[in-house]
């Protein structure tokens, strides 16, 4: 039997030659050491490490530059709900990842799950690729998704002030009422200070590095006041007491300011009186008579101490101090109240509560 010879066309002999030297050139290339990635650079990412966002974007020292496309790479980082987008820049056998995050202001508990909340509204439910990144952001208990639905819109409303800095100072956020505002906001801080707010200050959490200054003493809190631009020092012990208690404290503590009032304005007559006392003890040595000089301490002793004029007595910006049960400030010097926005003051009655000076 005879062989039969197979024959090939010079065309056909042309290509199998040229599919030969594409197969080789592949298995040259991916089995040499100048075809890896050498060199990888992620910016931008904040939650994540860098080798978190190298092993979801499946990129390390053995991927094939080749064989590792850009969109490919965006493709799967952006797949993750934590990120916002992606940019990929190849050169070589280097790769670098831009990335950009979504801002989370905190997670929460809802039917036994945990979910972060983004500025955007988003509800992501929080499973073990998280826990390393949860300390970024505070725990938000006990609001209802109405309450919810407002803090994240008002950190959509302001993110150039309202950024993650700011969220990552807080530790725990829960709703607080007071007889003004129902909907108030109780954050305890990282550092273990607590500031109150309402939902629509919380834009000025942005000035919280300028607010620990007026931190001094123990138990103090701070009040946001974002309409008339103001911070308020209280004792945090004053928040929870009750209108009769606070309406209490203030009466002793005007009746405190108008003792040391007094007790002032007596060391300082006193003061004024041993000063001419003296001054005329002087003159009296200088023109060497004695009888002049009994006659000028009987003088300066039975010399009336003249009453200071109430109108020179300095106001001390310091007195007034801002109410949040009431939203007004009080004056303990003079037991009067001010609504700043209208510039209307007020005196308290046990009776009909605040009643406006004509």
């Amino acid at each position: 039997m005879k062989k039969r010879k197979i024959r090939f066309s010079l065309k056909t002999t042309y290509i199998l030659c040229a599919v030969v030297m594409a197969v080789v050139t592949c298995l040259v290339y991916y089995f040499s050491f100048d075809a890896r990635i050498k060199v990888m650079a992620c910016t931008g990412n904040y939650y994540y490490t860098d080798a978190q966002i190298y092993d979801m974007a499946k990129v390390n020292s053995a991927s094939r530059s080749l064989l590792t496309p850009g969109f490919l790479v965006e493709r799967r980082l952006e797949s993750d709900p934590l990120i916002q987008s992606v940019t990929v820049k190849k050169n070589g056998d280097q790769i670098s990842l831009d990335v950009e995050e979504k801002t989370v202001i905190g997670y929460f508990v809802k039917e036994g799950k945990n979910y972060l909340l983004t500025n955007e509204g988003e509800q992501i439910e929080l499973n073990e690729k998280y826990l390393k990144s949860i300390i970024h952001f505070p725990l938000m208990s006990d609001f209802t998704d109405q309450q919810l639905e407002n803090i994240w819109k008002e950190f959509k409303k302001y993110p150039e002030l309202l950024t993650r800095d700011v969220v990552e100072k807080i530790a725990e956020m829960v709703p607080y009422q007071s007889s003004y505002d129902a909907n108030m906001i109780k954050m305890t801080m990282q550092d273990g200070n607590v500031v109150f707010t309402s939902v629509s200050d919380l834009m000025m959490m942005s000035r919280y590095k300028d607010m620990l200054s007026q931190l001094r003493g123990q138990s103090v809190c701070l009040v946001l006041d974002a309409q008339n631009s103001t911070i308020n020092k209280l004792d945090c012990a004053y928040l929870n007491m009750s209108l009769e208690e606070r309406e209490q404290m203030r009466k002793e503590e005007a009746a405190k300011k108008k003792e040391e009032e007094e007790q002032r304005r007596r060391e300082e007559q006193q003061r004024k009186r041993e000063e001419e006392e003296k001054k005329k003890a002087e003159e009296n040595a200088e023109n060497g008579s004695s009888s002049a000089e009994e006659n000028t301490d009987q003088e300066s002793q039975d010399e009336p101490v003249q009453p200071q004029d109430p109108e020179e007595e300095s106001t001390d910006e310091e007195d007034w101090i801002y109410m949040p049960d009431s939203g007004l400030m009080y004056s303990a010097s003079q037991n009067i109240y001010w609504d700043q926005a209208s510039g209307v003051y007020y005196v308290w009655d046990d009776a009909s509560g605040f009643v406006e000076i004509q």
